[in-house]
């Protein structure tokens, strides 16, 4: 019914290996459910299992956390799903005694990025920041995917059974770093690194620069959140970001009140850049 090995690959990188180990073990039990009682993953089999659940005695706490797991699966693999749907299943779950903040501010990207002593995580970071990117797509880059001379970047992004390419436009700063740090970097991959070295790197510069943890995750994923988070606070319209930069596509509001995003939507998305100028 789960098709977990293609969830593992989507998922590296993005969850700790302990968490997606966990995940793991909720989405097997999930998908035993779901060949005993001949269902499909769907927010519907999901409302049945909890249901289950909960008679067995689960604990609200429990219940939420492997709630969670499965719309983690729902979401890396673009499985479609109804909003107003999705909220009447969130709003049966127990609120967390804690808020997990899965976000860095505006001045903390900005320090983090500014400090960091290495030139190539500096780089990654950028990258993962200014484009909402996941680390794996960044990683993935070739100078093939740059265009100095146009100023362009494009990224491949895993969809659902294909990939898709999204070219945007390329940030001066960046363009900047990319030139300066030429002669470090790979000579086909921008980054000769891998997922495990630059999460290592990135706790660390993280404790650095004093950013704390304060019941946040603190993986390069973070900036992927960030990003989308601040550009929604300054009142960039959601499906603009959606579709756009976050390249959700199961946002099925985006579906719903679709339109194209016009060039001065593009331009009028704020810079990344603009955070800096508040680090003296």
């Amino acid at each position: 019914m789960l098709d977990l090995e293609t969830f593992k690959l989507r998922a590296k990188g993005v969850f700790p290996r302990k968490s997606l180990e966990r995940k793991l073990i909720v989405l097997r039990k999930y998908d035993s459910f779901l060949e005993m009682k001949n269902l499909q993953p769907s927010l519907e089999s999901l409302n049945v299992w909890l249901d289950e659940l909960v008679k067995s005695g689960l604990s609200s706490s429990t219940m939420r956390v492997y709630a969670y797991d499965v719309l983690s699966y729902f979401d890396l693999m673009m499985l479609e799903v109804d909003e107003k749907k999705l909220k009447l299943l969130k709003k049966r779950l127990p609120t967390p005694s804690v808020k997990a903040v899965d976000f860095l501010t505006e001045d903390e990207v900005a320090k983090l990025i500014t400090l960091t002593p290495s030139p190539i995580r500096r780089m990654i970071y950028a990258l993962c920041y200014a484009y909402a990117r996941r680390l794996g797509e960044v990683l993935a880059l070739t100078w093939k995917d740059v265009d100095l001379e146009n100023n362009k970047v494009t990224f491949t992004i895993l969809k659902k059974k294909r990939e898709e390419r999204a070219t945007y436009e390329l940030e001066l700063w960046i363009r900047d770093m990319l030139i300066k740090y030429k002669e470090i970097l790979g000579k086909e991959k921008l980054f000769e690194i891998t997922e495990r070295g630059v999460e290592k790197g990135f706790k660390k510069d993280c404790e650095r620069v004093g950013i704390e943890a304060n019941g946040r995750r603190l993986r390069v994923h973070i900036l992927r959140h960030s990003r989308i988070t601040s550009l929604r606070e300054r009142g960039v319209p959601l499906d603009v970001v959606s579709k756009f930069l976050a390249r959700h596509s199961r946002f099925d509001t985006t579906i719903v009140y679709y339109r194209g995003v016009t060039e001065e939507e593009k331009v009028s998305i704020p810079k990344a850049e603009e955070i800096f100028r508040r680090v003296k």
